[in-house]
């Protein structure tokens, strides 16, 4: 529920001129002149007058806006009615429109082809066309001829199928009569039957029959069961046979069961021989790339085939990559061991890492030939020294030489030379020849200085160390002693290595290379030192030996699966002849039972047989004293059956020559059909050529009718364009017509909406009227009850109340207190108060005027409240009257005289 709160200027501007209407006069100027006012019961009889006067004002314009509403509403649906009735005709006028196009479009392909034949219509078209027709002619009377032979053969196949008919037909009577004389013999032989029927010739017939049934039954199976006996026998002694001959292979294949298993333990022992022998070797292989260069190092200390010099040369280098004490000149390197991980991917004693490093020497000497230089020899301990060197830079913590740090990481060789970092992606003697851009640059600026840039072929030793001192000289020159040491002419014995860890934590890949000088000399060239490398390369891997104990654990391995193969294999062969064997023993055991069997049954059917033949002897006796004395009936039976007998075959014949007929009206039949047929294409041929010839002549018409043609085509197509541009016209009409109703509509459709909202106010302005009605006469009746009563007045203020409280207060009053005042709730809106939206500021103004005192209606500043031609609603007040009546009404009772109560009807500005 929203609350409603008014402002501190209203409600202290309504005690203001509350308190003021308490005195008897109110002063109206500075000349303190007086005036007196009516009664006060006699100006609150004229509120009430007044405000009923509204209500009534206020209820006529309610009744005039609800009439204007409904006189809206009749205009704006008789404008809906027209405007809908004329868009239906616009619909039509567009669907005539459309169909006029589809009329345009047709007589265009009508004129379009009239044209074509216009264009077709020469004298030799028309004159071809006319051969045509006349070959067509001959066409129709060919197939006249077609047809008329075809009525000839319709006409014989039909007479044929009439005459099979009619041989059908004597062939069906034929059948009837025969068919009537077996029925007759049919009768007789019941009837002969019936005589007999108790006589009992055929009780004894039939068990003669059956008795002899059962004998010769007997004797077949008698003779069946000999048969069976004699095969049984036969059977049982090849199938005792064969369970020797089986047993026999039984213990054949036993001994090869066992021959076989001890051919397999042969085979496991030579796989697990070979086996050996492979394990053994990849073991040592395993070993030798584990130990990396420290194993090549080894492997050319212990060859006794080397010099003497190479030996200790790679002894030295073995003991310096091994952490060895003191393993040259007199130095312990006592990180080697922590920073060194022999033969590890990464480091620089891995064998691929050494095989690395070949190129670097390739690279080398392919600029030292440049210089015209000789190519140093190769220092295994050099080497070793440039091993420890790289992996120094993964190992430390900066990127230094292991000489330059000491202090911190102890004492290390004093040859070691030149290092780089990340190998991984540059070159190590590019990066280090490339310090001979530093001198270029030099020489640009300082063209004096060429003589000293090393550009000599060959260059000595005089002319090397005359240019490093020269170029040491220079203090502010970056360092160029990489490239300096890279091109010195007296290099001795040197050894590169590489790494691949990270260098400082930034870099992959460092590299080193180490100067040694020797005397005497034991060191080799690069040719030599590559060979050595190469060759340990290929030989420590063993991969030939390797390659033949594989192939001999596979060849080893496989003997053992034929072997094992071949045990399976002699024990299969073992249990399926024992399960023959079984078989076998099972069957001649079967086949014992069946000779048993059967020779039980042979007696048995010798004693049926003997049984069965005095039954057949007795029932014969019976049948011929039953014949006896049967005589002449049966006779007549027998005599009666042989009719049938003939009927039966008459009645046969007759039913086949029956059958030949139908056969031959089928035939018939189907020729008179194929005729039909015929006949039916023939005249098809006949149509169609009519046909064609009707279709000639048409095109000869045509033809020589296509100008007049093709004008009236032309002629329909004009036509047919005015048609559709008057229905064009038609539809733009009624489209500006709809035009004009669509306004006509929305204006009357706004004045309706117009209209509503005039009466949306007048119902609001009526219920406010009729609120300021009851506030009135609610005073009235107060001021009724009071008119008896003594009122006393106050006399001390007059001059203290009229004109300063009004004036003052609108201005004085904070707009911090609407907290302080009584907020008054309601589920209503005030006159003029839009819903949802929060309350405007309300004011009240005190004015004088020729000494009379009025309260100006507090109002929204959104209000639409009817004014009175002041723009104000007044209530006029004559001193003390108005105002004790004022002071007796309470605080709600004076907002709702003053009309600051909500209403019920919802106001739209």
């Amino acid at each position: 529920m929203k609350k409603l709160r008014y402002t501190s200027v209203a409600v202290a501007t309504l005690a203001a001129a509350t308190l003021a209407s308490a005195n008897n006069k109110v002063s109206a100027d500075a000349t303190n002149n007086t005036v007196i006012t009516e009664s006060a019961s006699q100006t609150v009889q004229d509120a009430v007058s007044d405000a009923q006067n509204a209500v009534n004002s206020a209820q006529s314009n309610v009744n005039s806006k609800d009439q204007a509403l409904s006189d809206a509403q009749e205009k704006a649906q008789t404008a809906n009615n027209a405007y809908t009735t004329q868009q239906s005709k616009l619909t039509d006028s567009q669907k005539n429109l459309a169909n006029k196009q589809d009329a345009v479009k047709q007589a265009q392909n009508n004129l379009d082809n009239a044209e074509k034949l216009a264009q077709q219509a020469t004298p030799e078209n028309i004159k071809q066309t006319q051969k045509n027709i006349s070959d067509q002619q001959k066409v129709i009377q060919n197939a006249q001829g077609n047809v008329n032979d075809a009525n000839t053969e319709l006409n014989r196949a039909q007479d044929q199928l009439n005459n099979a008919k009619q041989k059908q037909a004597n062939a069906q009577k034929l059948v009837n009569d025969k068919n009537l004389a077996k029925q007759d013999a049919d009768n007789n032989v019941s009837k002969a039957e019936d005589d007999v029927k108790n006589s009992g010739l055929n009780e004894a017939e039939q068990n003669v029959q059956k008795v002899q049934t059962t004998l010769d039954n007997i004797k077949k199976t008698n003779s069946s069961n000999e048969s069976v006996l004699k095969q049984n026998q036969i059977a049982l002694a090849d199938n005792n046979k064969k369970i020797a001959d089986l047993n026999n292979k039984i213990d054949a294949a036993k001994k090869n069961v066992a021959d076989a298993q001890n051919n397999v333990k042969d085979k496991q022992q030579a796989l697990a021989t070979a086996q050996t022998a492979l394990s053994d070797l990849q073991n040592q292989v395993a070993q030798d790339e584990t130990s990396g260069a420290a194993g090549f190092f080894k492997s050319i200390a212990d060859n006794k085939d080397n010099s003497e010099s190479l030996r200790e040369d790679a002894q030295t280098a073995y003991n310096i990559v091994t952490g060895q004490p003191n393993a040259y000149q007199n130095i312990t390197v006592e990180w080697a061991k922590k920073a060194v991980k022999l033969g590890q991917k990464n480091d620089s004693t891995s064998l691929a890492n050494l095989e690395k490093a070949l190129k670097y020497y390739q690279e080398w000497m392919s600029y030292r030939d440049k210089y015209g230089l000789s190519h140093p020899s190769i220092s295994l301990t050099a080497v070793a020294i440039a091993m420890l060197s790289s992996d120094f830079q993964g190992y430390s913590a900066t990127f230094d030489h292991p000489a330059q740090v000491e202090e911190k990481y102890g004492p290390f060789y004093e040859d070691e030379e030149d290092i780089a970092a990340g190998t991984d992606y540059f070159d190590a003697v590019d990066i280090w020849m490339n310090e001979k851009e530093i001198i270029d640059n030099y020489i640009k600026d300082h063209p004096d200085a060429a003589q000293y840039s090393f550009e000599k072929n060959p260059l000595t030793e005089q002319e090397y160390y005359k240019d490093v001192n020269y170029w040491n000289s220079i203090s502010d020159l970056d360092t160029i002693g990489h490239y300096t040491s890279m091109i010195k002419p007296n290099a001795n014995f040197v050894g590169l290595a590489a790494t691949n860890y990270k260098v400082a934590g930034t870099y992959d890949g460092a590299a080193s290379m180490d100067e040694i000088i020797f005397d005497p000399v034991n060191g080799m060239d690069f040719d030599s030192y590559q060979d050595l490398v190469h060759s340990y390369l290929q030989n420590f891997k063993q991969e030939d030996k390797i390659k033949t104990l594989n192939a001999n654990v596979v060849t080893a391995n496989q003997n053992l699966t034929n072997a094992q193969n071949a045990v399976k294999s002699a024990q299969n062969n073992v249990q399926s002849l024992q399960a023959n064997l079984a078989e076998l023993n099972n069957g001649s055991t079967k086949i014992n039972k069946a000779i048993s069997d059967t020779q039980a049954a042979l007696a048995k059917g010798q004693e049926n047989l003997e049984f069965e033949q005095k039954q057949l002897d007795q029932a014969n006796q019976t049948l011929a004293d039953v014949q006896a004395k049967v005589g002449t009936k049966a006779k007549a039976l027998d005599d009666a059956k042989a009719a049938q007998s003939k009927a039966v075959e008459a009645l046969s014949q007759v039913q086949k020559a029956l059958d030949e007929t139908n056969d031959e009206v089928k035939a018939a039949q189907s020729s008179v059909e194929t005729a039909q047929n015929n006949l039916n294409t023939k005249n098809n041929d006949l149509k169609n050529a009519q046909n064609k010839l009707t279709a000639l002549n048409q095109t000869l018409s045509n033809l020589e009718n296509s100008k007049a043609n093709l004008e009236k085509a032309q002629k329909a197509l004009d036509n047919a364009n005015d048609e559709a541009l008057q229905a064009n016209k038609d539809v733009i009409t009624q489209q500006s017509i709809l035009s004009s109703l669509k306004k006509s509509k929305e204006k009357a459709d706004a004045q309706v909406i117009t209209a509503i909202e005039e009466l949306k106010q007048a119902q609001s302005d009526l219920t406010v009227a009729q609120g300021r009605l009851v506030a009135e006469q609610k005073i009235a009746e107060q001021e009724a009850q009071k008119d008896n009563q003594p009122t006393s007045q106050p006399t001390a203020q007059p001059t203290e109340q009229p004109t300063s409280q009004p004036s003052e207060q609108p201005t004085e009053q904070p707009t911090s207190q609407p907290t302080e005042q009584p907020a008054i709730e309601s589920n209503t809106q005030l006159p003029g108060e839009q819903k949802n939206e929060e309350p405007q500021p309300m004011t009240t103004q005190v004015t004088t005027k020729n000494g009379e005192t009025s309260i100006v209606e507090p109002t929204n500043s959104s209000s639409t409240q009817p004014t009175t031609k002041q723009d104000a609603q007044q209530l006029p007040q004559t001193g003390n009257q108005k105002s004790s009546s004022l002071i007796g009404l309470g605080f709600a009772s004076l907002l709702s005289a003053l009309g600051l109560t909500k209403v019920n009807k919802k106001r739209k500005d």
